[in-house]
């Protein structure tokens, strides 16, 4: 047992005990009359409890007592109202008229000073009261209005879980409405037959007794998802025939019926603390668990029959109204409610957070439909371009064809940038559809970066550009050698582009922490800090000024191909110094 169920145990056990000692106390204050004493006004007032009686060999009891001359009730109505027990199964052996219809109280015709004898037919010790009949009105009326109440309160809450399982169909909604219909059913049985006589009644007392000392543990172990007992192959309908068919064979019995009582009691409080270990929120289950433990104990001291405790008639008439079942109920009501509270918490948060990504996801959708509006008027504008000057070239053909020589390299020229625009658009779709397959082998990178380098070294002459490839170092890796020429290209001659006459380009290979790295390295115009997060997204056009015959693709395919080969291509630039794009790949190991 760890540390906080020993703590939860020993406060429910003194919380427990601090209840009945309290119990025990308010009873001890109101008066006890002994057979052969005399009765008080004060005694009549309050309902004096009867101790002494005395059984004759015939099995009656009797119970002598004698009213005081100072009563001032009886000089104007000689009557006091004899109440007993509605579960002592007493009668008086003498035609006492009845007080009202429960069966529970009887008239008795009474003189000041004058003794009177009371004889009572019954299998054990009676348990009574006398008092004054107005008093007796007043206590019977009291317990009705706490009947009434405890009996709302069942009802209500019932109507409450009813309508939560009507719209939720929640095993442990379904647990608390049978408890809540138990409680109610047995607070109406009480109500309405407070003297349980007849063999049928007794069966029905029992059977709801039984109900009684099961159902909060079944509503506690459907609340908390806390087994009975370790897992085995049963079902729980059988356990719950057995379970309540032990319970009415033990409820037969006085003795039995109190262990029955206790040992449910106890039981639920530790299947409580036991679901405490799992959330902190089953305490709002044990907490009422306990005080409805320690108030059924007063429930239980009448039963035992003991000297330090003869049950008055006002802890009598609190005892029959079950408010001692309320505190539970509630606690249950708080605990479902609070779970729901929580579902629809959560349930809101979810929406919120829903709405929170519609909305994002809306801004992107809107964010990439204006870019590929953007990306498609500067492929109108790409293609316009040279178009009309390959349609111009060809009019002046056709008036002067003597021109040929002149205008066949500047034909030339935008016949290439349409081919090479028309091929990175494909590729780049291919791409965004992840339709690219590699043909993955042993490569070289080095090797593939001196090729490129070689291959470009003429476009960058042209330009005025000095171009310096440092290829030496092995760089081996895994992956597709055209596609990874392709990606080294792009970074390659975008630095063309981009590096004005007079300018380096510097290639350089290198192997670090198992990663192969080419630098390309420029000296051109650099990238604008705000450009240099998105150079790489799709569809993206630098803030630079400068003019240039790209298509504006080749650093987002070259990306995306990097990626394919389980690496990345990475940025370092400053404005007015230039830009090193470094190509980082997983190097592979040799033998």
């Amino acid at each position: 047992m760890t540390i906080k169920r020993l703590t939860l145990s020993l406060f429910s056990a003194l919380f427990i005990l601090l209840l009945a000692l309290a119990g025990i106390g308010y009873n001890a204050e109101f008066p006890v009359l002994s057979s052969g004493s005399v009765l008080t006004n004060t005694a009549a007032e309050q309902g004096a409890a009867l101790s002494g009686w005395v059984q004759e060999p015939n099995g009656e009891w009797i119970f002598t007592f004698t009213p005081s001359p100072d009563i001032p009730e009886l000089a104007e109505n000689p009557e006091l109202i004899l109440c007993l027990n509605g579960t002592s199964y007493g009668q008086p052996s003498a035609a006492l008229p009845a007080a009202d219809r429960s069966g529970e109280s009887f008239r008795l015709e009474a003189e000041p000073g004058q003794p009177i004898t009371i004889r009572i037919r019954s299998t054990r010790e009676p348990q009574g009261w006398l008092l004054l009949p107005r008093r007796a009105a007043e206590g019977f009326t009291f317990r009705t209005l706490l009947q009434l109440m405890t009996l709302t309160a069942f009802v209500t809450m019932a109507a409450v879980v009813l309508a939560l399982y009507y719209y939720k169909h929640q095993p442990e909604l379904g647990y608390f409405l049978l408890y809540l219909a138990v409680l109610a059913g047995w607070g109406a049985v009480v109500a309405g037959f407070p003297v349980s006589q007849g063999r049928w009644m007794g069966l029905i007392m029992r059977f709801f007794f039984s109900l009684t000392v099961m159902a909060p543990i079944w509503l506690s172990a459907a609340l908390t998802k806390v087994r009975f007992f370790p897992e085995k192959k049963q079902r729980p309908l059988v356990f719950v025939l057995s379970s309540t068919y032990l319970l009415c064979s033990l409820s037969s019995a006085d003795i039995p019926r109190l262990l029955a009582l206790c040992g449910g009691m106890v039981y639920c409080i530790a299947l409580l603390i036991k679901a405490t270990e799992k959330s902190r929120s089953v305490l709002l289950l044990l907490l009422p668990c306990i005080v409805t433990t320690g108030l059924r104990i007063w429930v239980l001291l009448p039963g035992m029959q003991q000297s330090f405790f003869l049950e008055s008639f006002s802890f009598y008439l609190i005892r029959c109204a079950r408010v001692f079942d309320l505190p539970f109920a509630l606690g249950c009501m708080v605990f479902v409610c609070r779970r729901f509270a929580l579902q629809f918490d959560r349930t809101e948060q979810l929406a919120r957070e829903l709405d929170q990504r519609v909305i994002e996801r809306t801004h992107a959708l809107t964010e990439e439909t204006e870019a590929r509006k953007s990306m498609m008027l500067n492929i109108f504008h790409d293609l316009r371009s040279p178009l009309f000057a390959v349609s111009s070239g060809l009019e002046t053909l056709e008036d002067a064809p003597e021109a040929l020589p002149a205008l066949l390299p500047a034909l030339q020229q935008r016949v290439e940038f349409l081919r090479r625009l028309t091929e990175d658009l494909f590729l780049a779709a291919k791409l965004e559809q992840k339709q690219v397959l590699l043909n993955e082998d042993r490569a070289a990178l080095n090797e593939a970066a001196a090729v490129v380098c070689t291959a470009c070294r003429s476009e960058a002459e042209k330009k005025g550009v000095c171009l310096i490839a440092d290829t030496a170092a092995p760089l081996p890796v895994w992956g597709d050698r055209v596609r990874l020429e392709q990606i080294l290209q792009n970074l390659v001659t975008n630095a063309i582009h981009y590096t004005p006459a007079g300018g380096t380009i510097t290639v350089t290979c290198k192997a670090q922490n198992g990663y192969a790295l080419v630098y390309v390295r420029d000296t051109g115009c650099g990238i604008a800090p705000e450009d240099q997060t998105a150079v790489f997204d799709r569809y993206f056009h630098t803030t630079a000024n400068t003019k240039h015959d790209s298509t504006g693709l080749g650093l987002t395919i070259a990306q995306e191909l990097a990626r394919l080969h389980h690496g990345e291509i990475t940025l370092e630039s400053e404005v007015g110094k230039g830009s090193c794009f470094t190509l980082v790949l997983p190097l592979l190991e040799t033998d």
